[in-house]
Order: C-alpha cells, then sequence, then structure tokens
C-alpha cells in the first residue's frame, strides 16, 4: 500500500517567493472557462426527429447550471486526491500541505504512469499506473491556488477511464453512467456548433461515446 504521508510536515524557507508554476510540456496555455461565444441552448423540437430519437435527448435544467464530476480517493479516511474526466482529459488534483511549492515537486508523466514526490526525496508520493494511456506532449501538472493540478490528454479521445489510477476504487455503474453522459453531451456540442447539449439527458442506458453513432469525429490531435 502507497504511503501517503510523503508529503506531511514539508516546510518551505522561501516564504517570500510567490507561488510557481510548474508545466510539462513548456508554452502550455490555460484553457478559457466558460460556454463558448455563441453557443445556445439546444431545443429537441429543432433537431431532426430521427437525429433526437438516435441521440435520444431532452433539454432540462437551465445551461448555467453545471455539474461538478469531482470523485475522491481516499486513503485511511482522508482525501488523498481528487479527479474527473472530460471529452479529451482526465483531471487530478493533489492537495500539498502547506510550504510545499512548485520548485520542490519532482513530477514525471509518461504515457501510463505518473511519479509524484519531493524533489531530494526518494521515496514517492505517486507511483501509480494509469488505467489508460495520455499523450505525454500534451500532459501536464501546474500549482494552482495551494493545489497541484494534472491535465492528462487522453490518448483515446471519448474514452471513459473506470478511475484515475490502476486499482484505486473503480467507478460504480450509476457513476459510469453519469460520466459517460456528461462526454457525450461534450461530444454533441462539439459536433454540432451553435447548440448547446450541456443539459441534456438521454433516455435509457447511455451507450459509449466513443463508438456511438461511427465513432467520435476526427481530431488532429489523436492521430
Amino acid at each position: 500500500m502507497a504511503d501517503y504521508s510523503k508529503f506531511d510536515n514539508i516546510r518551505d524557507s522561501d516564504e517570500d517567493e510567490p507561488d510557481q508554476i510548474g508545466v510539462a510540456p513548456e508554452s502550455q496555455g490555460a484553457m478559457p472557462e466558460g460556454m463558448p461565444e455563441g453557443m445556445q441552448q439546444v431545443d429537441p423540437r429543432t433537431l431532426d426527429p430521427e437525429v433526437a430519437a438516435k441521440l435520444g435527448v431532452q433539454q432540462i435544467g437551465e445551461a448555467g447550471d453545471v455539474k461538478k464530476m469531482r470523485k475522491q480517493y481516499k486513503h485511511n479516511g482522508h482525501v488523498v486526491y481528487e479527479w474527473e474526466q472530460n471529452l479529451t482529459e482526465v483531471h487530478i488534483w493533489v492537495k500539498p500541505p502547506p510550504g510545499v511549492r512548485a520548485k520542490m515537486i519532482d513530477c514525471q508523466i509518461s504515457a501510463e504512469h505518473i511519479d509524484l514526490g519531493i524533489t531530494g526525496v526518494p521515496e514517492k508520493y505517486f507511483n501509480h499506473d494509469l488505467p489508460n494511456k495520455c499523450k505525454v506532449d500534451e500532459s501536464f501538472w501546474t500549482m494552482e491556488d495551494g493545489e497541484l493540478h494534472f491535465t492528462l490528454l487522453k490518448m483515446t479521445k471519448a474514452e471513459t477511464w473506470t478511475a484515475a489510477f490502476k486499482g484505486h476504487d473503480d467507478m460504480d455503474p450509476f457513476s459510469m453512467q453519469e460520466v459517460q453522459k456528461q462526454i457525450m453531451r461534450e461530444r454533441f456540442s462539439e459536433e454540432n456548433p451553435g447548440f448547446d447539449f450541456s443539459n441534456a439527458d438521454f433516455s435509457g442506458q447511455c451507450p459509449d461515446p466513443r463508438t456511438f453513432m461511427g465513432g467520435v469525429s476526427a481530431d488532429p490531435r489523436y492521430r
């Protein structure tokens, strides 16, 4: 069992230095937040009946009502990390104790593995395999508001990860369905510019968003 106490009681003597950001690879820009400009709430009545029947969607709620999908992984009653995923990315958040700065972090991201620790300390806080592959050259970590944030680009677009790391808690069937619904909404919005599917619901069981209706559209990053 991993020892998740490696970050405990660590303090940085350089208290005057501002928070730093560690990014790999370099020159990764922040993604804009909020709904893309020009998007509008979809009305299922405006869709072609055959398309609507295939999609099995109906509008619910308000477009601005964003659902949070973060899940927690706990060890001995303590939250080790939180994570969520979307159409193209997996996000993992780790909360180190006060005083840990980006310059102290020793982190390596590979296609199927993450190593995380403190520079100069042999033992690792994370030494975990990923359940699926990520694209290393477009995956990175940052230190944001006291949280270590991993952004992993999925090797396979719209693939549903069952856990953040191999051997950790897999999502239960209900949670898996909710995540697949959210990924499917993002896919529909991407493939139908000008419409917002963020609050669409599905009749019956949600299909696999990666393979449904011929699969996801082409994306140069996934070739």
